[in-house]
């Protein structure tokens, strides 16, 4: 085999297991907007402090009327299969609070993850 012919099809093989992550988000019911971050390697969002950063980075960047609103979502995404998972608040204020905060990505991540404990390979870093 040529060595370009190995290196199209090592190419290939890469693009195929390429890690594209976790994203977090966090939405309004009311008015449907959404922030969204992706983490490429999300096992660091286990540490709380980490969490807590993550999730207060999204609420900044919501606009000012959804602050105010009610009905927030927190949304966990494997983009590499597309498993997603998303827990209810009813006001910001919950999402705010750092424990609930860290312990509902956690949660939220061991959720998405028992969806992938049946495949073969795992290109996410766990």
């Amino acid at each position: 085999m040529s060595i370009q012919k190995f290196l199209s099809k090592a190419e290939v093989f890469v693009m195929e297991s390429e890690n594209k992550g976790y994203s977090l988000a966090i939405s309004t019911r009311g008015n449907s907007e959404k922030k969204e971050r992706v983490f490429l390697k999300p096992m660091s969002l286990y540490v709380p402090d980490v969490a807590n950063q993550a999730v207060a980075a999204l609420i900044d960047e919501l606009s000012e009327t959804s602050k105010q609103g009610k009905d927030f979502l927190l949304t966990v995404t494997n983009k590499n299969n597309g498993v997603s998972v998303d827990k209810d608040f009813a006001t910001l204020s919950e999402l705010q609070d750092p424990a609930i905060a860290a312990d509902a990505v956690k949660e939220l991540i061991n959720i998405v993850r028992g969806y992938e404990s049946d495949e073969e390979t795992n290109v996410c870093g766990w």
